[in-house]
């Protein structure tokens, strides 16, 4: 078994700052200077008591602007949804992978608080570059201008209608570290770029997973490197078949996600 910890949120609620009035915020339109000043502010992404991360993340996002739920329910018009079997006149949007059509953005993204308490266990480390594989609307860039300022974040996404508004958001935003790209990671030719951390969510079915953790198993003994793995999916596969990602480093458990390392101690 893992030698590894299993973790709480106690560390979001004892630094929650109770300065920002989310309800207030998000019933008023805040200039640019405004929200760059909130994403600069790590106690912003913190979870207050009393309220759920999918709430507190639902809040933000309107705070900052996003228009998620408009272009989610655009996609409904044109494709069918990943529960359904594909209709004549609605087709899957990319036959092969999942896109998640039809998922509620609440779920489809990362809570803004887990992104921060993940982001700040590996503060030590202070990471240069993080990649986001299946970034939907780039949350984690946000998430790091308050805490990681100078890294630089590359997110993968393969559609372009969300890609396009996580670009809209980072330029209001100026987080001009941010870079996404449309692409389909699963492609034979995508190469795996250099990073300190990678994060990867249940992106698409456990096969499509696995292409990515075999490439990353290849850099695990050549490059220094944490993952972030988010969902029960893709713990589950590690767990049973990439014991390497935990068996000489341990792990870090949380509800929904757990880190790994390529060559620290995590117990």
């Amino acid at each position: 078994m893992a030698k590894g910890i299993y973790i709480t949120n106690q560390l979001q609620e004892a630094k929650a700052d109770d300065a920002f009035d989310f309800v207030a915020l998000s019933q008023k339109k805040s200039s640019a200077t405004e929200l760059q000043k909130m994403v600069a502010n790590e106690n912003f992404f913190i979870l207050p008591k009393g309220i759920s991360p999918k709430e507190q993340s639902k809040r933000i996002d309107r705070i900052l602007g996003y228009r998620i739920g408009r272009i989610e329910q655009k996609h409904l018009q044109s494709y069918c949804a990943y529960y359904r079997p594909a209709a004549d006149e609605r087709k899957k949007h990319f036959e092969g992978t999942q896109t998640w059509i039809g998922l509620h953005p609440q779920v489809l993204q990362t809570p803004y608080s887990e992104i921060w308490h993940f982001l700040n266990i590996l503060r030590p480390y202070n990471p240069k570059t993080i990649v986001d594989f299946g970034a939907a609307y780039g949350r984690i860039g946000i998430v790091m201008k308050g805490i990681f300022p100078q890294a630089e974040f590359i997110a993968y996404e393969i559609m372009e209608t969300r890609a396009a508004e996580a670009r809209r958001m980072w330029e209001h935003l100026q987080l001009d570290r941010c870079v996404m790209i449309q692409q389909n990671i699963l492609e034979d030719e995508f190469a795996i770029p250099p990073a300190d951390v990678y994060f990867m969510y249940d992106f698409s079915s456990p096969l499509d997973v696995r292409v990515i953790l075999k490439k990353l198993l290849a850099k695990l003994k050549s490059d220094r490197f944490f993952l972030v793995a988010r969902g029960s999916g893709i713990r589950s596969l590690i767990q049973l078949k990439f014991p390497q990602f935990w068996s000489v480093h341990g792990v870090i458990h949380h509800n929904d996600w757990s880190i790994y390392s390529s060559f620290c101690d995590l117990y």
